[in-house]
Formats: structure tokens, C-alpha cells, sequence
């Protein structure tokens, strides 16, 4: 769906000479929020990409206007539905789409931190020499510059990397450098070809896909997280490793985290809740 029809019509065409190899689903174009009637999921992907920090609030409140529009048209027609926020910056919209669309909070969430944890699995592989699969790794709180790698949840085949290297959070050592590629990563891509997409793509369908067919897989998506649970007394949407299935997030699961991982996920959240005050303030204007 795309208020540009001709825009809609070429990308289900573009898919649907795919379909084939999707099971053979039917692919509809449409400018009409009536097409979305009684949707088990709907994915919201509007907007237009942050290019750096610079860009960031403008392209907050440009977001944020196009939702507070598309949201209560979308709902009106798929009011059981569960919504799944792509849009940039995710955390910040996902509850604005929870607060736009009265759903209930399971039922809200968005990409989050999940590319992000599947590029430091991407490098982290590479560094060790191993095939990706075999690393397991968690990147929780905000999406970007302020997001939290976990590494004393990092593992290969059940093996802690803090295990095997103690300093592996350390600020100076080679994680460091790991983590500040995931961090310019978009950047790097829209520089060089203009936008990121294909792994967003990947990840996206990777959470439909827990959704459609309640696996109850787990990964690190934004969710709706009530106060003191990431140390900071105010509700935010943020990245958790999260269970998802037919109701949307089902249960969050649970990680000791050190005192530095503690105070970084804390800071991360009054950073999404400072942008987060801006846009829901503008909310009845």
C-alpha cells in the first residue's frame, strides 16, 4: 500500500513475478487503508530514512506527521490486528503508533535493535572465524549510536566470549571496534548507494514470519517497557529480547546484566524518552 498508486501497482508486480517461490500468495496494490480489513499483521514502513544525526528530528517529526495519519486509517479497518513499526526512528514511533492506534502494548512493535544484533553477529563471526550461526550475541535498548551490546550474553556454541577473554566489553579492545561498525553501518550504506534496505527486508520478515505462524521465536525487538525495568522511572519503547507469536510479544526473556550494561541501557532509554516527549506532545496539536 502507497498513497503513490503507480508506486504501489510496480511493487506488487515487481513481487508478484516472484511469487512462485512464496508459496504463491496473491499481491495487491492499493492507495485504499480498506484493503487492510481484518489483517492478522500490519507492517508500517512510511517515511523516509535518517541519513545522520544531523537529519535526525527533522526526519522525527516528518515520521511522526505521516503516522498520525496512517495509523487510525489503518486501524479503523484492522482493529484486531498486531502492528510492526519499520519506520525510522522505530522506538519513538512505535509508541506513537501504540498511543495513535489504543492498542494494546503487546500488540505494537518495531524492528528495533534486531539488524543491529544481526551485524555484530556478522562481525563478531568474522573476527573469530566462524560461521555466523554459531554466534550468539544481544543488542538491546535504542537502535543506533546509544544501542547496548550485551557481552556477557555473547556465546559461540554455548561458549561466553567473557570466558574466553575477559575484556571483551572493554572500551578499548577489538568489540569496541566491532560495535562502532554496526553503529555506522546505515550511514556508511546511504553514502555509498544511497539507502540500506535488503537486511532491514531480512530482518522484517524474519518477525512476520514469528508472527503468522506463532513459533514464539526470540529476538531483540522494540517493545513497550514500563519504567524501572531498564532503570530509568518512565515508559519508553525499546529494544528486549522479546517471544514472538500470534499475539504479537508474549513475554520478554530475562538477562542479568553488569552494572556498565545496566547504566548504558539506562542512558539509551532517557535518550529515546527525551525524543519521545517532543513527538508525544505534539500528539493533540
Amino acid at each position: 500500500m502507497d498513497e503513490n498508486p503507480e508506486m504501489a501497482r510496480a511493487e506488487a508486480e515487481d513481487i508478484a513475478a516472484a511469487a512462485v517461490f512464496l508459496g504463491s500468495p496473491k499481491i495487491r496494490a492499493s492507495t485504499d487503508y480498506s484493503e487492510a480489513r481484518d489483517a492478522t499483521l500490519c507492517v508500517i514502513a512510511a517515511g523516509r530514512q535518517q541519513r545522520d544525526e544531523a537529519d535526525a528530528e527533522a526526519v522525527l517529526q516528518q515520521n511522526a506527521l505521516l503516522l498520525k495519519e496512517l495509523v487510525p486509517s489503518l486501524t479503523k479497518y484492522a482493529p484486531n490486528s498486531v502492528l510492526l513499526v519499520v519506520s525510522e526512528p522505530v522506538d519513538v514511533l512505535s509508541h506513537l503508533a501504540m498511543k495513535l492506534s489504543g492498542f494494546p502494548s503487546q500488540r505494537v512493535l518495531g524492528l528495533g535493535t534486531l539488524l543491529d544484533n544481526c551485524r555484530l553477529q556478522h562481525e563478531l563471526a568474522k573476527e573469530l572465524g566462524v560461521n555466523q550461526a554459531a554466534v550468539h550475541s544481544m543488542v538491546i535498548a535504542e537502535s543506533g549510536p546509544t544501542s547496548v551490546p550485551i557481552w556477557s550474553a555473547a556465546s559461540v556454541m554455548g561458549m561466553k566470549l567473557k570466558d574466553i577473554d575477559k575484556d571483551i566489553g572493554d572500551p578499548e579492545g577489538f568489540a569496541a571496534a566491532l560495535h562502532a561498525k554496526v553503529v555506522n553501518c546505515n550511514r556508511e550504506l546511504i553514502r555509498r548507494k544511497g539507502q540500506h534496505c535488503w537486511a532491514a527486508a531480512l530482518c522484517t520478515c524474519e518477525i512476520i514470519d514469528a508472527i503468522v505462524r506463532n513459533t514464539c521465536a526470540c529476538l531483540t525487538v522494540s517493545t513497550f517497557v514500563k519504567g524501572c525495568r531498564h532503570g530509568l522511572e518512565k515508559d519508553v519503547f525499546a529494544s528486549l529480547p522479546c517471544v514472538l507469536g500470534r499475539g504479537g510479544v508474549l513475554a520478554y526473556m530475562r538477562h542479568l546484566y553488569t552494572p556498565e550494561e545496566q547504566e548504558l541501557t539506562s542512558r539509551s532509554c532517557r535518550r529515546i524518552y527525551e525524543a519521545q516527549k517532543s513527538v508525544l506532545g505534539r500528539l493533540e496539536e
